[in-house]
């Protein structure tokens, strides 16, 4: 009997392990806090960790445009206990910083699932004299190179958007300034410095709401809830012209499969909340749930869309 319990005891002992997970998480948001990214990964966060049972704890790790959150995720141990908050710039920092890491995000981040996107608004100067897409074109087409745009930063979401617009427009490029941020690109507008600027619909709404600047257009495939009477881009002029900033979570390469699974579960169920869809509408954000397959070809098609304009254009960080 004594014998035949030791060699039951080996076997039993996998069955006494615990299910994943087994204590906190730690998502990585690499903005400071008050952002959009950081604002959407906190909501999301509070969501997903109802499922897991366990919370979920957020790291905010700002610097060189995400470059410094996203390469500590990469390098963090593959167990499932440590995510990162992508979006845009794991697509736009290859391209434009191949010396950071990670260097390619599709093998050395494993996709756990996408959630949302964020468009951009284009918005202006409150006395500029245009109300539409349309007068904007012209009023550019005239300034030449006197125009005037503010960005959040070189090779940012904004001013690639910017960029591929003003092509596709055929308007000279003026003088672009970069900032550390949308808010103080916003600031320059107000104060009479800066003509427009391409920001995250988040930082336009509140612009608006302050009455700092005004909305011409938004560049998602349909409108807002937010803003239902801002036209589109493409219903103003420019068909086909869409751009939006995903939203999703990210593991370490190597992450095995049953975390990643346990958490883009926990993040699809988080989702049906009518109440979420209600907040994440006030703040611009469009939800859009995509398994790891499908948050994989949305970054592989970014990765080709931005890369190309980056060569094109001669975008230099």
């Amino acid at each position: 009997m004594h014998r035949r319990t030791l060699l039951l005891t080996p076997l039993a002992t996998p069955a006494l392990a615990q299910a994943f997970p087994a204590r906190s998480i730690t998502l990585v948001i690499p903005f400071t806090p008050g952002g959009i990214v950081d604002t959407l990964g906190r909501i999301m966060a509070e969501r997903a960790q109802r499922g897991l049972g366990q919370p979920i704890t957020i790291d905010n790790r700002p610097g060189a445009g995400s470059a410094v959150g996203n390469a500590f995720v990469a390098g963090a141990r593959p167990d499932g206990y440590t995510m990162l908050a992508g979006g845009i710039g794991l697509a736009i920092i290859p391209h434009l910083q191949p010396q950071l890491e990670p260097r390619d995000p599709r093998t050395q981040l494993a996709p756990i699932a996408m959630h949302s996107s964020t468009p951009y608004i284009l918005h202006i100067r409150r006395d500029l004299p245009v109300r539409t897409l349309a007068e904007f074109v012209d009023w550019a087409r005239e300034r030449g190179e006197g125009l005037n745009a503010a960005t959040s930063g070189v090779g940012s979401g904004v001013h690639l958007t910017w960029e591929l617009f003003r092509r596709r427009a055929g308007l000279m490029q003026g003088e672009v300034v970069h900032f550390r941020g949308g808010i103080p690109a916003i600031t320059e507008i107000t104060a009479g410095r800066a003509d427009f600027t391409w920001g995250t619909a988040l930082e336009a709404i509140q612009a608006m709401r302050a009455n700092q600047t005004r909305p011409i257009a938004v560049t998602s495939e349909q409108r807002i809830a937010a803003l239902p009477d801002l036209p589109t881009v493409a219903e103003s002029g420019f068909p086909g012209f869409a751009v939006n900033s995903f939203a999703g979570w990210f593991a370490p390469a190597g992450t095995p499969l049953e975390p990643r699974q346990r958490i883009a579960g926990a993040l699809e169920a988080g989702m049906r909340d009518a109440d979420l869809h209600a907040q994440l509408a006030d703040l611009g954000v469009q939800p859009r749930f995509l398994p790891a397959e499908g948050l994989a070809q949305v970054l592989e098609t970014e990765l080709s869309r931005w890369g190309g304009l980056i060569r094109e254009a001669g975008i230099q960080a």
